[in-house]
């Protein structure tokens, strides 16, 4: 399966609005990957996401996939982008940014938001809101270093001076 076709699957679900969605990126002509991966975002966008559809496969690993399916579906339109893009796909953030018209100092905080959402959906816990005044800073500093992006030194060492104090953003 292509990165087109495994993009409008994860984002739609298996069925015919991901069809739709990745015909309608490749009917664009567009020459290159980031123009193709835009052009699916958008035709993605413009279909309501439906409840993924499995084959009738038994066993653990069908409930594990149809368990994060119905949890990534509860997820924001701009969140499973986000994961599809970055996860699925392994687009770095600029690129990502580029995607999904964003600055790119925004991508490591919609990413967070995004993974720590699917974590609270997937153990059907509340969000509570963020007490920590520097949570934010946190999470963005977090995904950054998780996804292997640099990290500018200052926040590096205050992220770990930061976490050795702060259970809230541990957690995280």
């Amino acid at each position: 399966m292509d990165e087109l076709r495994r993009f409008c699957v994860r984002v739609l679900g298996d069925g015919p609005a991901a069809d739709e969605a990745e015909q309608e990126a490749r009917a664009g002509e567009r020459d290159d990957r980031l123009g193709r991966l835009s052009a699916a975002l958008r035709a993605c966008r413009e279909r309501e996401p439906s409840s993924p559809a499995m084959s009738s496969a038994d066993g653990l690993a069908v409930a594990v996939v149809r368990e994060l399916q119905a949890a990534t579906a509860r997820l924001t339109g701009q969140q499973r982008e986000a994961l599809a893009l970055r996860d699925l796909l392994g687009l770095p953030y600029d690129e990502l940014a580029t995607v999904m018209q964003l600055e790119p100092d925004s991508v490591p905080g919609l990413l967070a938001g995004a993974r720590i959402a699917l974590r609270a959906e997937l153990r059907g816990a509340l969000r509570p809101g963020a007490q920590c005044p520097e949570h934010d800073r946190a999470l963005r500093t977090i995904s950054l270093r998780q996804d292997g992006q640099p990290v500018p030194a200052a926040d590096d060492d205050w992220l770990v001076e930061h976490l050795g104090h702060c259970r809230e953003c541990g957690r995280a």
